[in-house]
C-alpha cells in the first residue's frame, strides 16, 4: 500500500511538471504607453516680460525653454499651457486666454526647446502693454503621441476629438486624466 501511494504522487508530481508545458503562444498585442510618458513643468512666475513686435502688434514674452520639447511632441502629442491668474481674475486657463479688462489676449508658441508665452492689448495693439505682476504664474503639459493615442483609445476618440476634449478640459481635470500633481 505504502508503494502504490508514493506512486500516485510520483505520477502527479510528473504530470504537474511535465503535463504543463506546451508549445510558447503568440506574443500578445503591446500595451498602450502609460501617462507616466506625460511631461509638466513646475509653475513660473515671470519677473520680465520682454516687450516685442510682431507684423505691427506690440507684445510682451516669456519664454520658457525646456528640452523634452521635442519636434516629435510638436507633430504628433499635444502642448498645453496654462496661466494661474492672482488678483483680478483668480483662476487657473488654458491658453490662448482672452482677459478683458484690461482686454489682454494671451497665447502660445511652441518650438522644440522652448514655448513663448505672448500677450497683447487687443483695445491698442500697436501700444506696448504694460508687464502683468510676477504672481501671475505659467506652466506647461507635454503629451507625447503614445500618450495622446493611449488616451485615445481608452475613450475611443479620434485625434481630432481628443485633442478638442484636452482643449475644453479645466486644468484640474487635465492633471486628473494624465496624473499631473496640481
Amino acid at each position: 500500500m505504502r508503494f502504490r501511494s508514493a506512486s500516485w504522487l510520483l505520477l502527479s508530481v510528473a504530470l504537474v511538471t511535465f503535463g504543463c508545458t506546451g508549445d510558447t503562444g503568440p506574443a500578445g498585442p503591446r500595451g498602450a504607453t502609460g501617462s507616466a510618458n506625460v511631461i509638466y513643468s513646475d509653475w513660473y512666475s515671470p519677473s520680465t516680460w520682454d516687450a516685442e513686435s510682431e507684423f505691427g502688434v506690440a507684445q510682451r514674452t516669456y519664454t520658457m525653454t525646456t528640452t523634452s520639447l521635442t519636434q516629435e511632441i510638436i507633430d504628433r502629442g499635444v502642448v498645453l499651457v496654462y496661466m494661474r491668474f492672482i488678483g483680478f481674475n483668480p483662476e487657473i486657463v488654458q491658453l490662448p486666454f482672452l482677459v478683458n479688462n484690461p482686454a489682454y489676449s494671451f497665447s502660445f508658441r511652441a518650438s522644440a526647446g522652448s514655448i513663448k508665452v505672448v500677450y497683447y492689448d487687443t483695445a491698442a495693439p500697436t501700444t506696448t502693454p504694460i508687464i502683468i505682476p510676477s504672481e501671475n504664474q505659467i506652466r506647461y503639459v507635454l503629451i507625447p503621441g503614445g500618450a495622446l493615442d493611449a488616451s485615445m483609445q481608452a475613450d475611443g476618440s479620434t485625434c481630432e476629438q481628443e485633442i478638442a476634449n484636452l482643449k475644453s478640459m479645466s486644468y484640474s481635470e487635465v492633471c486628473r486624466k494624465y496624473s499631473v500633481p496640481e
